[in-house]
């Protein structure tokens, strides 16, 4: 509200700050110095009035003794005379006595009762007052004196401190206010004041050249907004539209026409013309939404419909506007935005299509699928899975919490028998959704149902369920097999232990009844020596009794004798040998024992002792290696004597058996020592061979081609086990077509430990 002071425009009109100041500034000077100085020679004039009476009050004293000595002589001429003297004074003009004494005054009248008279009265003893009229005059000559003085001071001490103020003005007001006013006009506009300063008027610059720095930052954000708001608009197909709802005026940005592909000169702006693009079926659900909106039912207004395009097709629009409204609520005005959603309704169409080829597929799908989201709800579920898990399909479809699912299956009856089921411990979630787990739940009505839960990246879960039932029957099944097949399997291991076992004494009992044919010669011979030397030992005895002994007799018998004996001492330390050989072989066969062995020397025993079971062959196992190193072993003798004694035998079975080669049967044995601490041997005939087809397999346990005619299939299974576990090394055979057999060992010069304990190894034998 404006109000109207007297002199108002006139103060207006001053064309200048610096007028304004000096309007301001000179009155108030020159009133309060005007006051200053009237309150100074106002005091100044009570001063020098109450000092001029004390004064006269003393030269009234003075004169009132001598007055008081005259009248008490009643000399009134006298008295009269000192009266007049007393106003010759010109500070007193008249004086009077009275009050008790003669009353006398001069001049005649007495003092005058007009003019500026001050009375001073004293007491004239015994009685009676002196009165004197004190005249101020002089008081007043000064204080004028002093005031024109005064005023001529102010004068100038006014124009120099009215000067001083408007040269200060002008240096910290006028220079910097025109400044401003020069930054601020049309050529200038929008460059800061160059003006710094740490006065109130200083801080008002700065304080404009911040807001102006903000102003420009606010405009270009303004202008950057507008751009972006621009590109937005054109980036996602929307426009803008305003709907007055008093005048019944419409406004939309030209974006909308071009929605429709129309010019903004084709569409007028008016409700009508928006209207008249509606699809009709979308038409009134589009204004019962506006209405309600306007009615302030609803917060805003959010609708999609279609609308025609020039070329006749439907266009997806998404309207959102919020009612601007009054004070008293009612809205007048509608303001919001139109966007092209026809990509998106399409998608969502699409997406529901699929939705429900997806719920359909899942129907139909043997396995129970439920999705739940991060909030532990039902969002997706099939029939298969309300089936297991006994809870109705509507149940699932309104979308519980899976809390809701469980009490839902225990109020029917569910985990009464288990009370571990992972689905009972709620309290241990959300931490257990996180987890792909899997666990098996059996139902009340005997189903075994499998559960799968696999988590999903935003929170919540999968699970999934499938009737194992005749699985879980068939597993129970299985594990039963499995019980029987580990039982048989034990004794199949049993039976196999025992069948090995077998292949060695059959090995041995070979050995021993070579050994027994090889041996009963030298023993016969022997024995035959023995009964001849007997014969001839009974004959010379006979011959002595008789006393016909002849020289000639007892030669002979001693020649016999002496060639007896040497047959005798020759076969029984054949036999001997053999038996000693046997002995050692036989030993190291049937024990695991570790001991330092000549490797050589020993193959030799072994091949040696092996010469009686092969005296059908035409030729002997040949032995060679290195001519000035035995090889020097620290192994298990017993373990090789069963390889060396399998091979062999196989070879004379295999190789050398019926329709064998031509030629003389030739079984090799070498020995060669390898870098790296290993020895290598290897067995070589030339026998048929072995058929490519059997050549991977003869290492196979029970694998024989000769399984009617008494063979095992165990003796190279043997050998390829003590080779590879007992002495730690490697076995390879080779076989070319007519080239015979050949079997390469490599083994270590020391074997591995077999067990804890360690043996002290014997020493090598002389």
């Amino acid at each position: 509200m404006a109000i109207n002071l007297p002199g108002a425009a006139a103060w207006h009109r001053i064309p200048s700050v610096s007028g304004k100041f000096l309007a301001v500034l000179v009155p108030v000077l020159l009133l309060g110095s005007l006051a200053f100085s009237a309150g100074f020679f106002v005091l100044r004039h009570r001063t020098l009035t109450e000092d001029q009476t004390r004064r006269m009050a003393v030269v009234a004293e003075s004169h009132a003794a001598v007055l008081a000595a005259v009248l008490d002589r009643a000399d009134h001429g006298a008295a009269r005379t000192i009266l007049q003297a007393i106003a010759a004074h010109p500070d007193t003009p008249c004086a009077e006595t009275g009050g008790g004494a003669p009353a006398l005054a001069w001049p005649p009248g007495g003092c005058p009762a007009g003019g500026r008279l001050e009375r001073v009265r004293v007491p004239l003893p015994p009685g009676g007052t002196l009165t004197l009229g004190v005249s101020m005059a002089a008081v007043d000559e000064r204080i004028r004196s002093g005031v024109h003085g005064a005023l001529v001071l102010l004068g100038l001490i006014l124009g120099g401190t009215v000067a001083t103020a408007l040269a200060a003005h002008r240096i910290s007001i006028a220079r910097p206010l025109r400044r401003m006013i020069e930054a601020m006009q049309p050529g200038g506009a929008g460059r800061p004041v160059a003006w710094e300063s740490a006065d109130e008027l200083g801080r008002v610059v700065a304080a404009y050249n911040a807001t102006l720095a903000r102003l420009h930052a606010e405009e270009e954000a303004l202008r950057q907004s507008q751009e972006r708001l621009t590109l937005a608009i054109g980036a996602t197909r929307s426009a803008v539209w305003d709907h007055d709802l008093i005048t019944g005026r419409c406004w939309w940005s030209p974006e909308f026409p071009r929605l429709l592909g129309m010019t903004p000169e084709d569409l007028p702006m008016t409700p009508a013309s928006r209207a008249a693009l509606i699809h009709p079926g979308d038409a009134p659900e589009v204004l019962r939404a506006t209405e309600r909106h306007i009615l302030g039912e609803t917060e805003s207004l959010a609708v999609t419909y279609r609308v025609r395009r020039s070329d006749g097709a439907w266009l997806w629009l998404e309207e959102r506007a919020t009612a601007v409204r009054g004070a008293d609520g009612i809205a007048h005005r509608l303001t919001g935005t139109v966007s092209d959603v026809t990509e998106r309704v399409r998608a969502e169409q699409a997406l529901e299509r699929e939705h429900t080829t997806l719920q359909i597929t899942l129907d139909n799908v043997e396995q129970g699928i439920v999705m739940a989201d991060a909030g532990l709800r039902v969002v997706m579920s099939n029939r298969r899975a309300a089936d297991l898990l006994n809870v109705p399909a509507d149940f699932l479809a309104a979308g519980p919490t899976y809390a809701e699912v469980i009490r839902r299956q225990q109020d029917n009856g569910e985990f009464a028998d288990d009370a571990g089921d992972p689905d009972l411990h709620l309290d241990e979630w959300p931490e257990g959704t996180r987890q792909p787990m899997a666990f098996k739940r059996r139902c009340r009505n005997g189903a075994v149902v499998e559960v799968r839960s696999t988590p999903l990246a935003g929170g919540g879960f999968v699970r999934t369920f499938r009737d194992v039932t005749e699985e879980a029957r068939k597993a129970e099944e299985i594990f039963d097999t499995m019980l029987a097949l580990e039982e048989a399997y034990a004794n199949l291991k049993d039976t196999q232990a025992s069948l090995v076992q077998a292949e060695k004494m059959a090995s041995l009992a070979l050995l021993v009844a070579g050994i027994a044919h090889e041996i009963n010669t030298p023993v016969g011979v022997a024995y035959g020596c023995s009964t001849h030397l007997e014969g001839q030992a009974g004959t010379v005895t006979d011959a002595l009794a008789a006393g016909g002994l002849k020289r000639s007799t007892l030669e002979s018998f001693l020649h016999d004798a002496g060639n007896a004996a040497r047959l005798i001492r020759q076969n029984l330390e054949r036999a001997a040998g053999l038996i000693q050989s046997f002995k050692r072989v036989a030993v190291d066969q049937t024990s695991q024992d570790r001991r330092r062995f000549a490797l050589v020397p020993y193959l030799t025993e072994v091949a040696a002792s092996l010469d009686p079971s092969l005296h059908h062959l035409r030729s002997r196992v040949a032995v060679d290696g290195p001519a000035a190193d035995p090889v020097a072993m620290d192994s298990f003798p017993g373990a090789l004597s069963q390889i060396v004694t399998n091979i062999v035998m196989n070879a004379d079975v295999h190789a050398f058996g019926p329709g064998g080669p031509g030629e003389p049967e030739r079984l090799a044995i070498h020995v060669a020592a390898l870098a790296g601490d290993e020895v290598e041997i290897r067995f070589h005939d030339n026998g048929r061979g072995i058929p490519p087809a059997h050549l991977a397999r003869v290492f196979d346990p029970f694998f024989t081609t000769r399984r009617g005619e008494g063979g095992s299939g165990l003796g190279l299974h043997i050998v390829f086990n003590l080779v590879t576990q007992t002495l730690g090394g490697r076995i390879t055979v080779d076989s070319p077509p007519g080239g015979g057999t050949t079997f390469t060992l490599r083994l270590p010069r020391t074997a591995p430990v077999l067990d804890a304990v360690s043996r002290q190894p014997e020493p090598l034998p002389a």
